[in-house]
């Protein structure tokens, strides 16, 4: 270990290099808003901690090759120094972030700030004193508002007045680190009369300073009558320049407003990557793939219903006492966590506040949700992360932002917890994951930023859709479009048109889903709509796949709203939205996507030649576009099921095998006598694709009848057009359990 302070005696190295470890190590942890106080009497020696740490987080020159997003996250730190005019902590903080114009920054760049120079106070004025221990009040709205992160160096007297006369400062601490310095006379503490009356407000007349922060605290201290300032109370204070600083409130005044006050949310991540990444942390699970699949792409094939078993209700979840619970192996061997889960416990021993215990929790939480993303989660990880997020909900203040966060990743984890194996029927989960999601929007629907709201009702929409999969399905349905549009109204285009475009096409989706139930008309026209409205704002070039697969979905929609109307002109876009897709969904790229789209196309593109509309050549066009259609998914199929695990293609592929070989039959009828050759290649194509077929369906009778009578057809065109040798031709490459049943009916 690297020795981090040098002291001219070892008495009390080892235990200044261990309170050092442990100060850098929380920092470290990155968590959002703490509040760490070092306590340290020997001012030389905090001087020399105070530089050691800030060059400890010095980011790296511009000169080392670091990948943008890896320096955006580069943890730095920031001495502020106070002094006897600049005794206000929040407004040197707020001065720094608007010098550096990052006050209405997104970006992730806010340092941690280390406060120094807290002693010299002890040597000024009773005025001076009171003004830093009033500006303590606003640190927790400060840490809140600004997600800021705070180390405040102080030595003990201080310390013991600052825990007395600020006590909303001291509960909001996220640690404690004591170092030893040379024995000593100890410093001078802080005259009396710096404590104020009444410690948890600023003094009855407050200085000038106040008015630095706009309406800081006017809405809730009124100022004293001008006659009781007396000229000397005035001219005590320092002249301050105006500056334009956002509000910050003390938290007892924030919890007079009701918590009105917006706050400064931070997002987590999925959210950069994807549909339900993006819009949050979306249930998502390697074991629902397939169910999520059909639901994003709405293939136009019938789901193979399976028996559902009788519902089984979850145990309900215990909570063990905080110091039995315990890190499950599979998280104990993640180094950030297990730092993370002894801080906590650190936390716990110091008796620290239950907001910075529930926020330490959430960080856990978060964490480890981030690694169940990754992996399939064991059972015993997601109870531990359950009961975590028990704890930091039960500690966060309710209708915040980390409040709805945290119950947003609790409904997931209770989606996560339906898909276990030994979980025989996910709905009782998902009811409970329902519940979860609407209480964080009753809950903090007027306080909790538009973006946190959008990104809850997706999930709630999400939540819903897969429901519709095991109970009433309508019901369900109508409930997920409702959600679904909620956080559209939420989430703009403008505000973020990847996160629109994914909600547009979820809608989209359940839209579709609709129509199969009540009013196909309208719900395919809304699902069009949609797809419209989410292809607008994505583009080919940023996400090719994402692209096709709405178009995919377009395509799916205008065929389903032609079998209903404008059958020629609907099947025309239909044609041309798969043929979009397939620019992008080609073999190399995407050889499950490219056969499922380019089965939809030989779909529609048969739909179209059997229009009285289409006829004479361009029946024969189409027809033949049908077959290269059919063609083109049955190769790419090949090709997806040789990969490990082969991939779930979406449609049946034997049911494609069966249409192309009802296309050749046409065409073999539709071509002129004068093609003789054509016709004959058409139909023995024909017949080899039924036989294709019968290799996957020879066990489901429903399918072998539909077989039966295409064969048939087959043997009576070729008796049609080339005589009774070639109808015994085809005979005899029959199957003898096909043989007779066909002779039965010919």
């Amino acid at each position: 270990m690297i020795a981090a302070v040098s002291l001219n005696s070892q008495t009390y190295l080892g235990h200044n290099q261990e309170a050092y470890q442990e100060l850098r190590l929380a920092l470290q942890l990155n968590l959002r808003r703490q509040l760490l106080i070092a306590v340290c009497d020997d001012l030389a020696l905090q001087e020399q901690l105070a530089q050691r740490l800030e060059a400890n987080f010095s980011p790296l020159p511009e000169t080392v090759p670091l990948a943008a997003e890896v320096r955006a996250r580069q943890l730095t730190l920031v001495t502020l120094r106070l002094s006897g005019d600049r005794p206000d902590l929040v407004r040197e903080v707020l001065l720094w972030l608007k010098q550096q114009r990052r006050l209405q920054s997104s970006l992730p760049t806010t340092p941690v700030f280390q406060i120094v120079g807290i002693a010299q106070f002890t040597r000024q004025s009773p005025t001076v004193q009171n003004r830093f221990l009033a500006s303590l009040i606003r640190v927790d709205a400060l840490l809140t508002q600004l997600d800021c992160r705070l180390v405040v160096w102080v030595p003990r007297p201080w310390l013991g007045k600052i825990r007395q006369s600020v006590p909303g400062f001291w509960r909001s601490r996220s640690g404690l680190f004591e170092f030893m310095g040379e024995p000593g006379a100890p410093p001078s503490a802080p005259t009396e009369p710096a404590v104020p009356p009444a410690p948890s407000r600023p003094s009855a007349n407050p200085p000038d300073l106040w008015r630095v922060l706009r309406d800081d605290l006017s809405t809730f201290e009124q100022p004293a009558p001008a006659k009781d300032r007396t000229p000397k109370d005035a001219a005590a204070q320092p002249a301050v320049p105006s500056v334009e600083l956002p509000t910050l409130l003390d938290p007892e005044a924030k919890a007079a407003r009701n918590h009105d006050l917006p706050q400064n949310p931070q997002g987590y991540t999925v959210v950069d990557q994807g549909s339900f990444s993006s819009i949050v942390m979306p249930p998502v699970g390697a074991m629902a793939a397939e169910t999520l699949a059909a639901l994003q792409r709405a293939e136009p094939v019938l789901p193979t219903v399976e028996p559902v078993p009788a519902p089984v209700s979850p145990s309900p979840i215990s909570l063990r006492p905080s110091d039995a619970l315990e890190l499950p192996p599979d998280l104990a061997k993640d180094v950030e966590l297990a730092n993370l889960w002894r801080y906590i416990q650190g936390l716990v021993e110091q008796q620290a506040g239950p907001l910075t215990l529930a926020r330490a929790y959430l960080a856990l939480g978060q964490i480890g949700r981030d690694r169940l993303s990754v992996d399939a989660p064991a059972a015993s990880v997601l109870d531990f992360a359950t009961a975590v997020y028990d704890r930091a909900i039960a500690g966060l203040p309710q209708g915040s932002t980390d409040w709805c966060d945290a119950l947003n990743d609790l409904a997931s984890l209770y989606w996560l917890q339906g898909q276990q194996e030994s979980t025989p029927d996910p709905a009782p989960w998902l009811r409970r994951s329902v519940s979860t999601y609407e209480k964080a929007l009753q809950g903090g629907a007027k306080t909790i930023p538009a973006d946190t709201l959008g990104r809850i009702y997706g999930n709630l929409g999400t939540v819903y859709g897969l429901l519709a999969n095991l109970e009433d399905p309508a019901p369900c349905l109508e409930k997920a479009v409702a959600a679904y549009q909620q956080a559209l109204l939420h989430s703009p285009a403008a505000r973020s048109p990847i996160d629109y475009a994914n909600l547009q096409n979820s809608l989209g989706a359940i839209h579709w889903r609709l129509s199969q139930y009540d009013q196909p008309q309208h719900h395919l026209a809304q699902a069009v709509a949609a797809y419209g409205e989410a292809l607008a704002h994505r583009t080919a070039q940023d996400e090719p796949l994402e692209y096709a697969m709405v178009q995919n979905n377009l395509g799916i929609a205008y065929w389903s709203l032609a079998q209903h109307q404008q059958p020629v002109f609907l099947l025309e876009r239909a044609i041309a939205a798969y043929q979009a897709a397939l620019k992008y969904r080609t073999v190399d790229a995407a050889p499950a996507g490219c056969a499922a789209t380019a089965n939809n196309l030989g779909t529609a593109y048969w739909d179209l030649a059997q229009q009285a509309a289409v006829a004479g050549e361009q029946r024969i066009a189409t027809l033949q576009q049908a077959v290269a259609a059919y063609e083109t998914a049955l190769a790419a199929a090949q090709i997806a099921l040789q990969e490990t695990p082969p991939p779930a293609l979406g449609f049946d592929l034997w049911a494609t095998c069966h249409s192309a070989g009802v296309v050749h039959d046409q065409l073999a009828q539709a071509l002129p006598e004068t093609q003789p050759e054509a016709r004959q290649r058409h139909l023995e194509t024909a017949l080899s694709q039924y036989l294709l077929a019968y290799q996957g369906w020879q066990d489901y009778p429903q399918q072998v009848e539909v077989l039966i009578t295409a064969l048939v057809y087959n043997a009576h065109l070729n008796f049609e057009i080339f005589g009774i040798p070639a109808q015994q031709v085809v005979l005899s490459k029959l199957p003898g359990e096909l043989l007779a049943q066909v002779l039965r009916r010919l």
